[in-house]
């Protein structure tokens, strides 16, 4: 057994409701595990703890109370009520939906490239330059271009 098949068992174990084939089998792992033993000192302790502690007394009423303040949606439950904020919205998305199926808004496609620097025609990515960024462009070339000093000095990647 390893330590996380052990660990759901260390609470039932110190409840004292582990069947007698899973309590062997806990037992024989508790017996080479030194944090699997103090994590079942820590269950023990804390249901010693539980035990010790008196119990409370709940108002009749105290359930409609909570019951009422969750179906009234007071405070920040009513603001954060994501049901009346979706219906709400529905055909704003709905028409966002439409324009960009129908493409309002869209640019004209241009089949010509605009003259690009010389740097970029040897073929180094230039950020600045539109037709890098309508070309496919590897990582590398990103990753050159985002290393490379704006003044022509030496960057140190180490």
């Amino acid at each position: 057994m390893t330590c996380d098949q052990a660990a759901p068992l260390l609470a039932a174990s110190a409840d004292g409701v582990l069947d007698g084939e899973r309590r062997t089998t806990l037992d024989g792992h508790l017996a080479g595990c030194p944090e699997c033993r103090a994590a079942l000192a820590d269950q023990m302790a804390v249901r010693a703890w539980l035990a010790r502690t008196p119990d409370v007394t709940v108002p009749p009423d105290f359930r409609e109370r909570v019951n009422a303040r969750i179906d009234g949606g007071d405070g920040l439950l009513g603001v954060a009520d994501f049901r009346a904020w979706t219906l709400r919205l529905a055909p704003f998305a709905v028409l966002l939906a439409l324009a960009a199926w129908l493409g309002v808004g869209a640019s004209p496609s241009s089949t010509s490239t605009p003259a690009t620097p010389s740097v970029a025609a040897a073929g180094a990515f230039v950020p600045s330059s539109a037709a890098d960024w309508q070309r496919n462009v590897s990582g590398n070339a990103l990753l050159e271009a985002a290393l490379r000093p704006a003044a022509g000095g030496e960057v140190d990647v180490r």
